[in-house]
């Protein structure tokens, strides 16, 4: 019963170290792991070792609670356990070589202290992802350590002999070698896709740049072609005196025009304060953009942005996503608004995008759910993009807030 205790508390914690979750243990962590613990040695006094199964089903619950993605849950649990039964298996021929008959306790917790250390010291100092990025995959993964799960379930219930023992621990040592080495192709696969994709992002981000920059510069062109007639017209009326005509040429002309360039409101000028070529692209393609659907648009920048001390790539993605769901929310509304502004200090640059609400969305885990869409099936794919950005950015946090009418995003870059 105490073993069984033991097993299962290390469970929780090893959880929550996957999670990058450990230092805050709540009331509601404790107690669920307590009462698990308590409930599965008394399970395995009734079934004996096909309490494992139930065990599985109340870790898969505690993970899921954390991440809300049943596949992800089911694929952390299991890494959790099966490291728990490699520990077991050597802690019992550490056991039987060494002659403690009464060690065993001592050598497990031993083991699992020393790998709860090594593997928080390793996921604090690297970017290490317990899960893959991609659904499907972690899905399939999950199915094949549940298959060795149960198969490891069945034969030790069969034959209880050292021989089983080792045999189940060298499986289990070969699977976790193709577990890493398919880790490893998989990562070196995502990374290739990511440069091209950074690649791709660049070369649309300037086409789209200098094509704004072009549509503005034959904007000024019409506009001082306008202004050179309105001053030869104003110049006939003043030659003839005719100051009434005058009146009314410019309740006619002049007004109205003055009107129309009032109300578009061209509060990009702070741009000009951002030397980040990247950063700047960006920004000024999506604004101009927003500007171009009707939507009403702010930028505050009093102080020069010259650098950033994080990949400009990543930053530039992570500002275009906040940026293109800010735009989809309020274009086609007529009191659609887009507020952004940077904020320069000693210690970090802010990067803050509001945008007004329209209709009514559901909680802020749920819209971070790869897949999850407020508009339809497969298009959710950008918060959940944004989140692995700013996970793989030490120096970067990400606060998003919803209010009773606004969305706000506030991308933080903590400086060296």
């Amino acid at each position: 019963m105490k073993i069984i205790f033991v097993q299962t508390l290390f469970l929780f914690l090893f959880v929550k170290v996957l999670l990058r979750d450990w230092r805050v243990l709540s009331i509601w962590d404790i107690s669920y792991a307590v009462v698990s613990s308590l409930v599965s040695g008394w399970i395995f006094s009734v079934i004996g070792q096909y309490a494992a199964l139930p065990l599985l089903g109340l870790v898969v619950l505690f993970t899921w609670w954390h991440t809300h993605s049943f596949s992800e849950s089911l694929f952390v649990s299991l890494q959790v356990i099966i490291w728990s039964i490699v520990v077991d298996h050597i802690s019992s021929l550490l056991t039987y070589m060494l002659k403690l008959d009464d060690g065993y306790l001592l050598i497990f917790m031993g083991l699992q202290l020393v790998g709860l250390i090594t593997l928080n010291l390793i996921l604090m100092n690297t970017h290490i992802q317990t899960t893959f990025n991609r659904p499907r995959l972690n899905r399939v993964t999950a199915l094949l350590l549940l298959a060795i799960y149960l198969y490891i379930i069945v034969s030790e219930g069969l034959d209880s002999e050292l021989r089983m023992v080792v045999s189940n621990l060298v499986v289990l040592l070969v699977v976790m070698g193709l577990a890493i080495a398919i880790y490893d192709e998989d990562r070196v696969t995502i990374r290739a896709k990511y440069q091209v994709q950074q690649q791709r992002l660049q070369i649309k981000n300037d086409t789209r740049y200098m094509h704004e920059i072009e549509t503005h510069y034959n904007e000024l062109r019409r506009f001082r072609h306008d202004y050179q007639n309105i001053m030869l017209s104003i110049n006939e009326y003043l030659k003839t005196d005719d100051l009434a005509g005058l009146q009314q040429y410019y309740q006619q002309n002049i007004a109205p025009v003055t009107k129309r360039v009032s109300d578009e409101q061209y509060n990009l000028e702070d741009l000009s304060r951002v030397q980040v070529k990247s950063v700047k692209s960006i920004l000024f393609s999506k604004l101009s953009y927003a500007q171009s659907q009707g939507v009403k648009v702010q930028f505050d920048l009093k102080q020069v942005l010259n650098g950033v001390t994080t990949n400009e790539l990543d930053l530039a993605i992570a500002l275009g996503i906040i940026l293109d769901n800010a735009i989809e929310a309020t274009a086609g509304h007529y009191h659609g608004e887009l507020m952004s502004a940077i904020f320069v200090t000693a210690h970090s640059t802010v990067f803050l995008v509001q945008n007004n609400v329209f209709d009514s969305l559901p909680p802020l885990w749920q819209l971070k759910e790869a897949g999850y869409s407020t508009k339809g099936q497969e298009r959710g794919l950008g918060l959940s993009q944004l989140s692995a950005i700013v996970n793989r950015n030490e120096n970067m946090i990400l606060e998003t807030r919803l209010l009773a009418s606004a969305f706000v995003q506030r991308l933080t870059v903590k400086r060296e």
